[in-house]
């Protein structure tokens, strides 16, 4: 069971809160639907696309993420992603015409949306980029802006898709891709994990759902689920188009540059079911888990090797679940919270700011966070500043990606009694 159909259905029959909001505008109305009704998995269709069943809102909670990877907690989590990143499971190609069949759809037919006023164009989000260069093969989400029947815009930063678009573009040839659409949530966060260049994210996610039949896309051959609802397939040129501003993950209006164009060749359907597409809206809770969390367990990988007491670890939402991580520890010797806060930025770069509590403190209560703050931090022992380092480029406050980075230790002075630093329980 791994099409998202029968994961959505299976979430309504055991009473996971689902609503049907019928029919809507391409343009802004799912935004407000999803920011209103956060703690519900929504399903619509769109005006312009009404055979195509949308939904958002999959992974907003922490109780859907664990749904999904099916787990019971942070740990669980972690130790199951990180195993499936270190065991890839290699996928068994089947025929790809028993799932698939071509259909008349052109981009104009696919539901890319408009999220927000700023946005320049309408989007897809949820798009999942296939492409293989001999044996090393891809698949990492990338934003879409639609420029007509056949072309899109794609927004592709320096990592494993560029590399492999630019070796195609340096031997004076297109890129071939497929772009997957409507996958089971655990599958889209395999994707979004970032593996080493050589890992293919669809082998992590058959490792993570127990499935690893795939087919090979009829025209450049690429193997992407065979569980997947749609698939679009073409190629990356070598022209540009202008791309944006759209609005990003921490709701900050990102610029407009050039960017590849996708040229559409074919698009096939899930024979088996009907289309299903999966809307993310940017800078909402889905949004942030399925970019931040990933990024989870490679903090938790980079912390044990220094610690046994790690209580908790969050990206929090107010950062975007990016720049912002916090975590609990069971402090057992000096120095320890400045070296878990250092090993933080190792296991992900792009934090900005670290804070480091005792495991009193709720992670997951900002309230309870700055608490720890006011009451247990120095600053002139507690806080370190590193200058000009390499962060992120969603930092609005870095030079293209650099900048200065905090580490927080909030947590109780090692020496001293807790009776100075408890807080009293409600009676």
């Amino acid at each position: 069971m791994t099409h998202i159909k029968e994961y959505i259905d299976k979430l309504v029959n055991e009473g996971y809160n689902t609503k049907q909001i019928g029919v809507i505008s391409s343009e802004y109305e799912i935004t407000r639907q999803a920011y209103h009704n956060k703690d519900s998995i929504l399903l619509f269709s769109l005006e312009e696309f009404d055979e195509i069943v949308c939904y958002t809102n999959i992974i907003s909670t922490r109780k859907l993420l664990y749904k999904a990877l099916n787990v019971r907690n942070d740990l669980e989590a972690y130790e199951k992603l990180l195993y499936a990143l270190s065991n890839p499971l290699p996928l068994e190609t089947v025929n790809f015409n028993e799932h698939f069949k071509e259909t008349n759809y052109t981009l104009e037919d696919i539901p890319f949306i408009k999220y927000y006023r700023e946005d320049g164009g309408h989007y897809l989000t949820s798009s999942i980029i296939a492409s293989c260069y001999g044996e090393i093969c891809n698949a990492s989400f990338h934003r879409m802006m639609r420029i007509n029947k056949q072309k899109a815009a794609v927004r592709i930063v320096p990592r494993h898709l560029y590399y492999l678009v630019r070796k195609y573009h340096s031997e004076g040839k297109p890129a071939p891709v497929a772009i997957v659409l409507g996958l089971h949530p655990a599958a889209e966060i395999a994707t979004a994990s970032s593996p080493p260049l050589g890992v293919y994210e669809f082998s992590v996610a058959a490792r993570l759902l127990g499935n690893n039949k795939a087919v090979k896309t009829p025209i450049h051959g690429i193997p992407v689920p065979v569980y997947a609802s749609i698939i679009l397939e073409g190629i990356i040129n070598q022209t540009e188009a202008p791309e944006g501003p759209f609005v990003d993950i921490l709701r900050l209006t990102d610029k407009q540059r050039k960017q590849p164009v996708f040229k559409l060749e074919a698009v096939y359907v899930n024979k088996n079911y009907p289309p299903y597409y999966h809307a993310i809206v940017p800078g909402l809770e889905e949004h942030i888990y399925l970019m931040g969390f990933p990024r989870e367990p490679l903090i938790y990988d980079s912390l044990r090797k220094i610690t046994s007491e790690i209580k908790g670890i969050r990206l929090t939402p107010g950062s975007g679940g990016w720049l912002h991580a916090v975590i609990s520890i069971k402090k057992t010797r000096r120095g320890e919270a400045k070296n878990v806060g250092l090993a933080v930025l190792t296991g992900h770069p792009s934090v900005k700011h670290v804070v480091i509590v005792d495991d009193d403190i709720d992670i997951d209560d900002p309230y309870s966070i700055e608490w720890a703050i006011a009451t247990r931090v120095r600053g002139s022992e507690d806080v370190i500043i590193l200058r000009n380092l390499r962060g992120s480029t969603l930092d609005p406050r870095s030079d293209e990606g650099i900048g200065d980075k905090m580490i927080i230790d909030a947590t109780k002075p090692f020496d001293e009694p807790w009776e100075y630093y408890r807080r009293a329980e409600i009676p």
